[in-house]
């Protein structure tokens, strides 16, 4: 007797290729006077749709009704792609997008009208479809959990008048900082290191401030690691409506009563929104209390004791122990930011390079999707290698993404991709050492003086500095004795 074969369990490569078509064939057609001519951009356009692009643009009232040699669908991918090759200038950026014998090179001053004329709705209408409303990424969920970490950073910008302005600066008794900055609050996937969510605002808005709009889109069945600066009452309300839990840190000295002790070493307890309704125990939502220290002495902190609350009540479901070791990984964000900061921006000084309020937001938001789109990358070569996503180089990868886009070949959207995600997918890093750096501050006050804003600019040279040199001659030696010397007088 012949048993039927079995049938194959599909590849992951081609689960991905299927997802791929399918998302494909549901795009709706784009109107030919609308196909854009970036042969170089096939990358972009794969993971970012046309459609989506235009949609995005029709949205806002910024599609172009007359075709001009900047449209506004192509500054769209134009934005993105400065976020991709940060070290390349603005008419670089479009040779790396385009073919030199496609059409005529745009004039340099044109780049910066045109995306002026874009504005910034565009691309946060291109944002909250391409990645706020998408599905989590492979290998984003924890349990039943999509495990999402808050945290907030400072980009600086250059320091023209209007920057300052309208963003500010730090400073202190001292003088203001160098360059205006402002300050960002961001969502990310833990275990994907993709960014989906982020609100922005001048430098003195604080992170709480500007996490609780981000709060309040929290996509459902989260768990939200944050920091104790974070974790007060309405953040993690906020949360909770939304159908999410919650894992924070909270001070030590804040006083939370114990209600029932559970198996694991956690309790029951409740927190408030103020004094008053601690005190009356009215308005509190139920939380677990977790408290735990360390006992290695080569550790900084060692036997200081951390306080951690969830509103996961059921104690199987996330055991002290393990929520513990969970929110080690709220540290992963510190890791995205730098990957975007160090290299994707290479660490320049100031960070943004848009000379204005508006173009520094639009450019923020080109920034956050060219990193998602590489994340997105990333997160399908690693479900194809069976490795997690953030075990594959952030730096290799956005090289190999890049690079793909550059190439011009024949081969179809298949096999160009097939070869992206392999190459993506060699690039695993090492597995990382158990190791701890304390923060230490490296540098005090500098002995220059600071440059203050309004301060006049200083003379300028008015001939070159050969003409400006003038030979001192020695004086003539002397024909007078020398002096005799000075006789000591006697210690008293």
């Amino acid at each position: 007797m012949i048993l039927p074969a079995k049938p194959k369990k599909p590849t992951p490569l081609a689960v991905l290729e299927r997802l791929l078509e399918q998302e494909i064939a549901r795009r709706p057609p784009v109107p030919v006077d609308l196909r854009l001519p970036l042969d170089h951009a096939r990358g972009l356009r794969l993971f970012c749709p046309l459609h989506l692009v235009c949609s995005a643009l029709e949205d806002s009232g910024r599609l172009s009704k007359i075709q001009r040699l900047l449209p506004a669908h192509e500054v769209v991918y134009f934005v993105i792609a400065c976020s991709l090759w940060r070290d390349k200038s603005l008419p670089d950026v479009w040779q790396q997008l385009h073919s030199l014998s496609a059409r005529a090179e745009p004039d340099p001053s044109a780049f910066t009208h045109a995306r002026k004329r874009l504005g910034i709705r565009p691309l946060r209408c291109l944002f909250r479809r391409l990645v706020r409303s998408a599905p989590a990424l492979p290998g984003a969920f924890f349990k039943r959990w999509r495990l999402l970490a808050l945290d907030g950073s400072v980009w600086e910008m250059p320091d023209t008048k209007d920057n300052r302005e309208h963003f500010g600066s730090a400073g202190d008794r001292h003088g203001v900082a160098a360059f205006p900055r402002l300050r960002v609050a961001a969502l990310c996937e833990v275990q994907t290191h993709a960014v989906i969510d982020f609100e922005y605002g001048p430098y003195k808005e604080s992170e709480l401030a500007l996490s609780d709009p981000l709060l309040q889109r929290t996509p459902l069945g989260s768990l939200v690691l944050m920091d104790r600066g974070l974790s007060y009452f309405e953040p993690v309300k906020a949360v909770k409506d939304r159908g999410s839990d919650v894992l924070a840190r909270v001070k030590v000295s804040r006083a939370l009563p114990v209600e029932e002790v559970l198996p694991d070493g956690s309790y029951l307890s409740h927190i408030c929104p103020g004094y008053n309704d601690s005190r009356g125990k009215t308005g509190g939502m139920a939380v677990r209390v977790i408290n735990y220290t360390r006992d290695d002495p080569e550790r900084q902190g060692a036997g200081e004791l951390t306080c951690l609350i969830t509103t996961v009540l059921s104690w199987e479901g996330l055991p002290a122990k393990e929520a513990v070791l969970l929110f080690g990984s709220r540290w992963d964000e510190e890791s995205v930011l730098d990957e975007i900061k160090t290299v994707m921006q290479q660490g320049k000084q100031p960070l943004l390079r848009s000379k204005t309020p508006l173009l520094v937001q639009q450019e923020l938001f080109g920034l956050f999707l060219a990193h998602y789109l590489t994340r997105k990358v990333m997160a399908d070569a690693a479900l194809l290698a069976g490795a997690a996503p953030t075990g594959l180089s952030f730096k290799s990868s956005l090289e190999a993404f890049k690079q793909r886009t550059q190439e011009k070949t024949k081969q179809g959207w298949k096999a160009r991709y097939r070869v992206l995600l392999r190459k993506v997918a060699e690039k695993e890093l090492r597995e990382k050492r158990e190791r701890t750096y304390p923060r230490h501050k490296k540098a005090g006050r500098q002995k220059w003086p600071m440059k203050r804003p309004g301060q006049p600019s200083p003379a300028q040279p008015s001939k070159p500095f050969a003409r400006t040199v003038l030979i001192v001659e020695p004086p003539p030696p002397s024909t007078d004795p020398p002096p005799e010397p000075k006789s000591r007088r006697p210690r008293a």
